[in-house]
């Protein structure tokens, strides 16, 4: 069962991004405050810190800010990415301090995956992503259609690192999306087959292992799908079995969330479920968040320990599952 943990009061135009994980002990959240107001939006970063979460101080920005991304190799290198004033936003956290860091531009940065401290990869919505050596950023193209880009990124190894998104064919009303995935060996991006999908968008990668990727499918208004790669070949995962009707959002390894509603209701109820190996089971809330309409719900795992977010009009609730 899913336990809540103290979380600061944060204000109601807070939007959840993503979170991220070094170990059992540390984990990130990221987000913007200030959607949907007169006030100029900024980025959020909470963090655990053994017994609470904490909001993080960050660098004053000259211009309004978001957050989509967040990931890490280390409770003192965190990496966090979004966008300013139509550029990219980097932050970078030592262990002491969050700094901005100046990079190349590229098209609305989306997620950074942190393989090691001198090896970071930024996708954006864009053809074009960005990687860190150490010591220079370079602007690495990875697809090669300007009506492609990308919005999801995971990674194992410094040559073991999956992007995905969706390109656009066709024109007017026959216009339609379909999925692209790409692949890092540590000097070249390349277009690799995924699943056999004609249409849609890859919305979410996850991997644990190059023979163990989790990739999240959305194709219109069907939802999300899961595919898995055992090394040899995709494979589908059912959909997890719920009453009602059920939107999945996101996948990581061994894990969906999303949310549920009852017929006749439009209320959004959390849902979360965890792959037992042959079928997705239904992992409990407390009463009063089970019963709460609930938004921007999220997820991350290290295998023992996983973190659940999600926002209802009380606030924001972080969520803490530990493994038997």
């Amino acid at each position: 069962m899913f336990r809540p943990v103290p979380v600061p009061v944060l204000p109601p135009s807070t939007a959840l991004a993503d979170l991220a994980t070094a170990g059992e002990h540390h984990a990130w959240l990221a987000g913007t405050t200030g959607v949907f107001t007169s006030r100029p939006s900024a980025p959020l970063v909470l963090s655990w810190t053994g017994e609470t979460w904490r909001e993080e101080p960050l660098p004053d920005l000259p211009a309004p800010a978001s957050l989509s991304g967040v990931s890490a190799t280390a409770p003192d290198d965190v990496w966090a990415v979004g966008n300013s004033d139509g550029h990219p936003l980097v932050l970078h956290y030592d262990g002491t301090t969050w700094h901005t860091v100046t990079t190349p531009p590229i098209t609305w940065a989306k997620a950074v995956a942190a393989v090691a401290r001198d090896d970071v990869h930024v996708v954006g919505t864009g053809r074009d992503t960005l990687h860190y050596d150490g010591t220079h950023w370079h602007v690495r193209t990875a697809l090669s259609s300007a009506r492609e880009g990308l919005q999801t990124i995971t990674a194992t190894a410094p040559h073991h690192v999956w992007a995905g998104g969706g390109g656009l064919a066709g024109a007017g009303p026959a216009t339609y999306d379909y999925p692209v995935l790409v692949h890092w060996d540590g000097h070249t991006w390349t277009e690799i087959a995924g699943p056999r999908l004609e249409r849609g968008h890859v919305a979410r990668l996850a991997a644990t292992a190059p023979d163990d990727i989790w990739l999240g499918h959305v194709r219109d208004t069907e939802g999300l799908r899961v595919h898995r790669w055992d090394g040899r070949q995709w494979n589908a995962v059912p959909t997890p079995d719920h009453t009602g009707r059920l939107s999945v959002h996101g996948v990581a390894a061994g894990w969906t969330w999303g949310v549920r509603a009852t017929r006749r209701s439009f209320d959004t109820r959390p849902a979360f479920h965890r792959w037992t190996g042959h079928r997705w089971t239904t992992v409990a809330l407390p009463d009063d968040l089970a019963r709460t309409s609930a938004s921007h719900v999220g997820l991350a795992t290290t295998g023992t320990t996983t973190w659940a977010y999600l926002k209802t009009a009380a606030g924001v609730h972080v969520l803490r599952h530990t493994a038997p």
